[in-house]
């Protein structure tokens, strides 16, 4: 598309946006959440990339498990939350910080946390795109110094809009990928709580571990920083239960092996928090972002655990 073409879409997409979070501002929470689920299922049943992707991702880890049927009824139910969430999310912006945390009906395994934020290295705690991810750092940056690792947004416009809810808002630290690593050093020298999604192929740093039994380029960069500082790494989900109210499980502490072969360590640590995420992922289907084209980078015969390493051969 030519830059003048893709403008003028940039610029309807964004003002038909901040149309659209005027008006749910003047929706109730629940009703912003219903309006969110028949947006979601208009999507899916509207865009045809983001539909295949989702159907596509469905039948890759469950190759003989699922009938035709089953797929297309778990990929409704997956759009059906993501325009819950968001919807919600955008509710949000009019709502008190106290009133958004209070979205958190329990919380389970928050020792597990604690323990790792006493030792004062700093923890990163692991998540994937399942539940509310949002909801989760909101909930942890009101309890303790929170950072996030985020990706920038397209549209400048937006990034702005979204960095201003996380920071403005929900009161956690943005860490910007491409300043990642500098911003991540100094978060964990003040022991903060660094929120990471660990659940998708980013086509830099990673190794391939299994997901799904299919194996999955997955970052390593977090094994390979806890490595290195003795950081921590905590896994935790914020999942929606049938009462739409949201649960929050932190699991126990992922144990970093220590052996002569660094590599393989760091190989081992991300499988065992990819294991975890998965699990999450095959309790909660419905929960997680199967539109992301989860396995798309495949192994190669050389070396294909060691690409993308030069971004942290600096660290001390």
């Amino acid at each position: 598309m030519k830059r003048p073409l893709r403008k003028i879409k940039n610029d309807l997409i964004y003002y038909g946006s901040r149309t659209l979070i005027f008006l749910i501002g003047f929706l109730s929470y629940e009703q912003a959440g219903r309006l969110g689920r028949i947006f979601g299922v208009a999507i899916f049943n509207l865009a045809g990339g983001e539909r295949r992707n989702t159907l596509h991702s469905i039948r890759t880890a469950y190759p003989s498990g699922l009938s035709d049927e089953e797929v297309e009824q778990l990929g409704m139910r997956v759009w059906e939350g993501l325009g819950r969430n968001l919807f919600e999310v955008v509710r949000w912006m009019n709502m008190p910080r106290q009133t958004v945390v209070s979205q958190i009906a329990q919380v389970e395994g928050w020792e597990h946390l604690e323990n790792a934020i006493n030792r004062g290295k700093g923890v990163f705690l692991v998540t994937g795109h399942l539940g509310n991810w949002e909801l989760l750092g909101a909930y942890l940056a009101s309890r303790h110094p929170t950072s996030a690792v985020a990706k920038a947004v397209y549209d400048p416009r937006f990034d702005t809009l979204i960095t201003s809810l996380r920071t403005e808002k929900l009161k956690a630290t943005m860490i910007k990928r491409g300043m990642a690593l500098r911003g991540i050093i100094e978060a964990l020298r003040q022991n903060h709580v660094i929120l990471m999604l660990c659940d998708q192929d980013t086509g830099k740093d990673g190794v391939f571990v299994p997901f799904f039994e299919k194996l999955a380029w997955t970052q390593s960069g977090v094994a390979r920083i806890a490595q290195r500082r003795g950081a921590a790494i905590v896994p935790a989900f914020a999942v929606r239960g049938e009462d739409h109210q949201f649960k929050i499980q932190v699991e126990k502490e992922i144990q970093i092996p220590v052996t002569h072969d660094p590599e393989a360590d760091v190989l081992e640590t991300v499988n065992r928090y990819t294991r975890v995420i998965e699990t999450y992922v095959k309790t909660y289907p419905n929960q997680w972002m199967w539109m992301h084209r989860r396995w798309k980078t495949r192994p190669e015969i050389e070396a294909v655990s060691t690409r993308g390493q030069k971004e942290f051969a600096g660290i001390n």
